[in-house]
């Protein structure tokens, strides 16, 4: 693939799929066999991907998305974003709190020789969108609300 298609692809996958969110965009850009070992959900492929952009967006209704910087390459694409959202969802065993958050993050989408997306592999903190929402204690903290902790 030509370095300014992965690039395109990878402002799609945020701006548009996960950012619209346009859900359909996955069918055109995300390969059947799409399967990150890493994400624990029961489906592959565009299905995968959509059943994760909605059950985040019932959390995040309002989750927008902005590529900071991106470096395609013809196999893959290195994306870092920035996001922000209202918590107006519950989940992960925790009340919506209503509050705006905003975290970053980094994902590099990997190609076939098709040019869909046969693999992901992401970062961000998802510990720290939690201590911004009040959920949780800061890190530093933690050792405090654990019983039986060790030093």
């Amino acid at each position: 693939m030509k370095i300014e298609e992965t690039e395109r692809i990878g402002q799609i996958w945020f701006e548009d799929m996960w950012s619209t969110p346009n859900l359909n965009v996955a069918d055109d850009i995300i390969d059947a066999n799409y399967d990150p070992s890493w994400i624990q959900i029961d489906k592959k492929g565009a299905a995968q991907v959509k059943h994760e952009i909605t059950y985040f967006r019932s959390v995040f209704p309002d989750l927008i998305y902005k590529v900071v910087e991106i470096k395609g390459e013809e196999d893959k694409v290195w994306v870092r974003y920035s996001a922000k959202g209202t918590h107006k969802g519950e989940s992960w065993g925790f009340k919506p709190t209503d509050k705006p958050v905003e975290f970053e993050g980094a994902t590099i989408l990997y190609f076939n020789s098709k040019g869909k997306v046969i693999d992901r592999w992401g970062a961000f903190s998802f510990y720290d969108i939690l201590e911004d929402l009040g959920l949780v204690p800061p890190l530093a903290e933690l050792h405090k609300h654990l019983s039986n902790f060790k030093k």
